[in-house]
């Protein structure tokens, strides 16, 4: 984008969704995690949690709204240290 005032080129925010996947390498306990950070039509920052269980188990999720999308960026990367450490591999 080119600013009228000074004619420079800035970069433009980015504002695309982030989306994290998350699998155990245990075949008879395989689980998935998935972080997923997206901006809703009013302009907040969702980021959803989803996870499943051991097949019998049910699986899960939570949505919590983020202050803006730096926060959410830093919220994501907590948890893949979080899941990463707990023997997840990031798919």
């Amino acid at each position: 984008m080119i600013d009228s005032t000074d004619n420079v080129t800035h970069m433009l925010p980015v504002t695309g969704p982030l989306r994290l996947q998350f699998e155990t390498d245990q075949p008879d306990a395989a689980r998935v995690f998935v972080a997923d950070l997206q901006q809703d039509l009013l302009g907040d920052w969702i980021l959803t949690q989803l996870w499943s269980g051991k097949p019998q188990a049910r699986g899960g999720g939570r949505r919590s709204v983020v202050s803006d999308q730096e926060a959410g960026f830093r919220l994501i990367q907590k948890i893949a240290l979080k899941k990463e450490k707990s023997g997840y591999r990031l798919r």
